[in-house]
């Protein structure tokens, strides 16, 4: 009998692939034992632990890095490692899988979507911040843009007392993990890339790739922009381009659960994952010196019971930026006045915990386009049915390009007043990146696409300038000591004027380019809420920034809410990733950059967390050594 279109855009082609994974009863039966409430827990846990109810390692977060430590720290059989995951598997979700499918994962039950707080410098806009509630996290429901971005970001991170955290350091780690998947048509993208990584990348090639941008990527170099084929490596990693892709040869998301978490390493007798389970807060010991375990709920109603996972060696946290901070804060480790506001005992005082938060903001320029020349018919499941068949039958066409294509990577100073790109110094071995980045869509892309277009049956295309390196920073705050309301998110955006003038200048380009052909041949007029096409083509700066005050928004990038540092200069970590104040809480994903990089960072995120993996097999090592 034929699928129903509802039935096939929910099916689970894969789901008994996950069969293994334990479901919270039967994982609380084997591992866990009940918590006897908030007063005796420390007692009733002790530092050492009963039979087959302790594990090695706790990772909290089956996000982007938790599936990477989850895996490499099993490949050693005489660990045994814990990775909970609040939300579902990402492999039981077609929108995920399919590359094109990610803005229909928003405000579902696989994102978290959370808020910031009223921003002042855009209108006091409380901004919508997709967060991914699944195995895989945010690499399963990302625009998949793989990007290693420049050297001199991490050479940035070592000054900054990263120490053993620099390009040389990272390096190897972007190989390893890359199965880059080489192109015959683009024979100059892949010749020194990983190609052993289980995590798969590749140009998503002609038959994904929309006409108009095509035409955006030849439009550079009239303005000034150089053409880059491959940003990923050790130089030379502006100009514009389009983007190579988390997706494998089946044309499916290679997201971290997809490539680091197949069958044969989730049935691996030493792991465990444990999925739709929150971590509500670390157990500490008598002495707060160490974490021995982690209170664990399937509920927000404590009458639905509560559990206690154990941990022998370390408790890792890997729930991202806003959940990492949030976690840590509700456990009592934290900034004293932060904590007490919220009601919550200062146990481990760290001020560096959920300060220092910064994130990419952009602004986006709508165009309205020649007839049939953009993608909006994605978003219309019967426009849509001819290319899911085809993406299920061949893993090819529009469904398989990950809509985020292309983008242009410059410095914000190159650019003149009326948007031409005029290089001020030579890029040749050039190892600092770009702090503008032009990023574009085949669609209407206001509000993460939620907010519909004037005409609904309308063709458009979306440029956007966006802020790579904000000199604004801002926290991430708890408001109750429990995990279930929301921190306060403040990322800050654009109260540093110096990130304002960053906007403008991509502004002034995005105007520069959609008057250059070959683009302009596709674009109508701009199709702004909040200006004309007339004034968008005078508009001062002025006009341009109130545009973007009242339509600009994340790109869903957050870092460094606990990030690496000495502990007198704000850091939350020291360069083993072990938190300040405590013996085996360490913390691996992206709040422990010390600063942006010029660019996308799941990449980043992924090599970071293969380089602690290393480093945590090596005191494994070195611990054994110890005892013979």
């Amino acid at each position: 009998m034929p699928l129903s279109l509802p039935q096939l855009f929910s099916f689970s082609a894969s789901a008994p692939r996950y069969a293994g994974i334990s479901t919270p009863s039967t994982f609380c039966d084997r591992f866990v034992e009940p918590e006897k409430g908030s007063s005796d827990a420390r007692g009733t846990l002790g530092e050492g632990g009963e039979g087959e109810k302790v594990f090695d390692y706790v990772i909290c977060g089956g996000g982007t890095a938790g599936c990477v430590l989850a895996s490499r720290l099993s490949e050693d059989p005489t660990l045994r490692i814990l990775l909970i995951e609040a939300g579902e598997s990402d492999q039981k979700l077609l929108f995920s899988r399919i590359p094109a499918g990610w803005p229909n994962l928003f405000k579902t039950p696989a994102d978290y979507a959370p808020h910031t707080i009223p921003q002042p410098a855009l209108h006091n806009r409380a901004l919508y911040q997709p967060r991914g509630k699944m195995l895989g996290g945010c690499s399963a429901m990302n625009a998949q843009c793989v990007q290693w971005c420049a050297p001199g970001d991490y050479e940035r991170w070592e000054g900054k007392g990263a120490t053993g955290w620099g390009w040389t350091n990272l390096e190897p780690y972007f190989r390893k993990a890359e199965g880059f998947v080489p192109d015959a048509s683009q024979p100059e993208i892949g010749s020194d890339r990983g190609t052993e990584g289980v995590w798969k990348s590749r140009h998503p090639g002609e038959a994904a790739t929309n006409e108009i941008t095509k035409a955006f990527v030849e439009t550079g170099p009239k303005v000034g922009v150089p053409h880059n084929a491959d940003l990923n490596r050790a130089t030379n990693t502006s100009g514009i381009t389009r983007f190579q892709a988390h997706i494998d040869s089946r044309g499916q998301r290679s997201s971290t659960s997809a490539a680091y978490l197949p069958s044969s390493v989730y049935t691996r007798p030493n792991l465990c994952i444990l999925t739709r389970t929150t971590v509500e807060r670390l157990v500490l010991s008598t002495d707060g010196e160490k974490c021995v375990g982690v209170v664990l709920a399937q509920d927000k109603d404590p009458k639905k019971g509560r559990f206690v996972a154990r941990a022998s060696r370390d408790v890792i946290l890997s729930l991202g930026s806003f959940g990492t901070p949030q976690l840590l804060q509700c456990s009592g480790i934290g900034s004293r006045a932060t904590l007490e506001k919220a009601g919550v005992e200062c146990k481990v005082e760290n001020d560096g915990v959920g300060e220092g938060l910064k994130d990419h903001v952009l602004a986006g320029v709508f165009f309205e386009t020649t007839k049939g020349s953009s993608w909006e018919w994605v978003k219309d499941p019967v426009k849509t049915l001819p290319s899911l068949i085809r993406w299920l039958t061949t893993g090819t066409g529009p469904l398989s390009s990950n809509m985020a294509e292309a983008a242009a990577f410059l410095r914000s100073s190159d650019v003149s007043p009326a948007g031409d790109v005029v290089v001020k110094r030579a890029k040749e071995g050039e190892r600092s990146g770009a702090d503008l980045e032009i990023i574009t869509a085949p669609v209407w892309y206001l509000n993460h696409t939620l907010t519909p277009p004037p005409n609904t049956s309308g063709d458009y295309f979306t440029m956007a300038s966006t802020v790579l390196h904000p000199h604004s920073s801002g926290s991430v705050r708890i408001g109750s000591g429990s995990v279930w309301d929301m921190p306060l998110i403040d990322p800050g955006y654009l109260k540093d004027s110096r990130d304002v003038e960053v906007l403008l200048a991509g502004l002034r380009l995005i105007r520069r380019m959609s008057n250059t052909a070959p683009l302009s041949s596709y674009l109508l007029k701009p199709a702004s809420p909040s200006m004309t096409p007339e004034e968008f083509a005078n508009a001062t700066d002025e006009q341009l920034l109130e545009h973007a005050r009242e339509t600009a928004e994340t790109i869903y990038h957050p870092m460094g809410s606990c990030k690496i540092g000495p502990r007198e200069e704000g850091g939350a970590i020291d360069p083993s990733l072990r938190v300040y104040g405590l013996s085996n809480v360490r913390v691996c994903d992206a709040s422990v950059f010390p600063d942006t990089v010029s660019g996308h960072p799941v990449a980043a995120v992924i090599a970071v967390a293969e380089k602690f993996a290393d480093m945590l097999k090596a005191e494994v090592l070195e611990s054994k050594g110890a005892r013979l």
